[in-house]
C-alpha cells in the first residue's frame, strides 16, 4: 500500500489544500475575463492565481506558481520531512501542447531544509492530466529501491497564450462560439508518497492503473472509453474491490462533452452490481482545467474529505485523461 500526503496546494481559490478543498466543496468559483481572447477577438474567461500578476507570462507564470508552492508549505511539516532523502518527480503537460519551456523553471529555489529543487529532480513526467497518476507508480519503484519517500511536484498553467491559441483552434476552448469547451486553469500541488505516514493527513492508494485511449477528443475514431474504462478495472482489481463499492469519484472534467461521457461510459462498463447513488466531484467547476495538477489535486480533496469526515464513504475513485493524447489514469482511494 501506498500513503499519499498532499504538503501544498496553490490555486486560483486558495493557497493551501484546506482553503482551496474547502471552496471546492462550497462551489466558489474563481472565473473571470483573462488578458487574452478568442480567434473572434472576445475575452477569454478562466481561472487564474491572484497572487501571480497578469503580466507574468510563459516561464516565468510557471517559476512563479514553483516558487509560491514551496513558500506555502506548512513549517511544521517542512521541519518533519527529510528532503534531502527524498528523490523529486516532477509533473507538467504533454510534450505535445504548446507552452512556455520548462527548463530554469526552479532556478534559485530551494526546500524548506535548504536543499536546491533544481539539483533533485529525478524523474519527469510529462504526460498531463495522468502524470501524477503515473508518478505514484514510479514512486513505487523508487520507494522499493529504498528511497523514505517521494515528492511529487505538479505545476501547469493553461494562461499562456500559445497553450490558449492551440486549444481554440483545435475547438477544445470554451469561447463565444465554441460551448463545448474547457476553460482553462492554473494550479501547483505537491505531494509526499511513502509506505507509511509521514504528516497527520494522508489518503491511501489501494488501487492504481494506467491506460491509453486511440479515439481522442481530435481524432475520428470511434469512441468505447476503451483507455479509462481499462485504467479503473486494473485500479479496482489491484484494490481488490468492485466498482459498485466505490462511495464518490473525483474527475478532472472540465467542461468537454466529450469527457463526461467518457466518464460515464468507462463507469457502466465497470459497474456489475447497481448502487443507489455515486456522486463525481468536479474541481474544475470552480478552477478550471489545471492541466498535470488536476491529479493531485484530487489526491488533496480526497484526503481533505476523509480527514474532515465529509466523505460520503469509505472508497473514493479518481480518474486522468489526457484529452487529445490518449494517456489515461485511474486510483482507489481510502481514508
Amino acid at each position: 500500500m501506498t500513503v499519499v500526503s498532499c504538503v501544498s496546494l496553490v490555486s486560483p481559490v486558495g493557497y493551501t489544500a484546506a482553503a482551496t478543498c474547502a471552496a471546492l466543496r462550497a462551489g466558489i468559483a474563481a472565473f473571470e475575463e483573462l488578458d487574452y481572447r478568442d480567434r473572434m477577438a472576445v475575452p477569454i474567461r478562466g481561472a487564474r492565481v491572484d497572487a501571480i500578476a497578469s503580466s507574468r507570462r510563459g516561464r516565468e507564470r510557471l517559476r512563479t506558481l514553483a516558487r509560491l508552492v514551496l513558500e506555502h508549505i506548512e513549517p511544521d511539516i517542512g521541519a518533519a520531512l527529510p528532503w534531502v532523502q527524498m528523490p523529486l518527480i516532477l509533473c507538467s503537460r504533454e510534450k505535445e501542447t504548446p507552452g512556455a519551456p520548462l527548463n530554469g523553471m526552479f532556478a534559485d529555489l530551494r526546500f524548506p531544509d535548504g536543499s536546491a529543487v533544481n539539483e533533485r529532480r529525478t524523474a519527469h513526467i510529462a504526460a498531463g492530466q495522468p502524470a501524477a497518476f503515473a508518478a505514484l507508480m514510479q514512486a513505487r519503484k523508487m520507494l522499493d529501491e529504498g528511497a523514505p519517500a517521494c515528492i511529487v511536484l505538479a505545476i501547469d498553467s493553461l494562461i499562456d497564450s500559445r497553450t490558449l491559441a492551440w486549444l481554440d483552434r483545435h475547438m477544445r476552448l470554451k469561447t463565444s462560439v465554441t460551448t463545448d469547451g474547457l476553460i482553462p486553469g492554473e494550479a501547483a500541488c505537491m505531494a509526499v508518497v511513502s509506505r507509511r505516514p509521514m504528516t497527520p493527513h494522508h489518503v491511501a492508494v489501494r488501487g492504481l492503473g494506467l491506460g491509453a485511449e486511440t479515439a481522442t477528443a481530435i481524432s475520428e475514431e470511434p469512441f468505447r472509453a476503451n483507455g479509462l474504462a481499462g485504467a479503473l478495472k486494473t485500479a479496482l482489481a489491484e484494490a481488490r474491490t468492485e466498482m459498485y463499492e466505490v462511495a464518490f469519484r473525483f474527475s478532472d472534467v472540465a467542461g468537454e462533452s466529450y469527457a463526461f461521457e467518457e466518464l460515464v461510459i468507462a463507469q457502466m462498463r465497470n459497474m456489475r452490481q447497481s448502487r443507489p447513488e455515486q456522486p463525481v466531484w468536479h474541481a474544475a467547476d470552480c478552477i478550471g482545467d489545471t492541466g498535470a495538477a488536476a491529479g493531485l489535486i484530487q489526491l488533496a480533496w480526497a484526503e481533505q474529505a476523509f480527514s474532515r469526515n465529509y466523505a460520503p464513504g469509505a472508497l473514493a475513485a479518481l480518474h486522468g485523461s489526457s484529452m487529445a493524447f490518449g494517456g489515461r489514469a485511474a486510483a482507489i482511494v481510502s481514508a
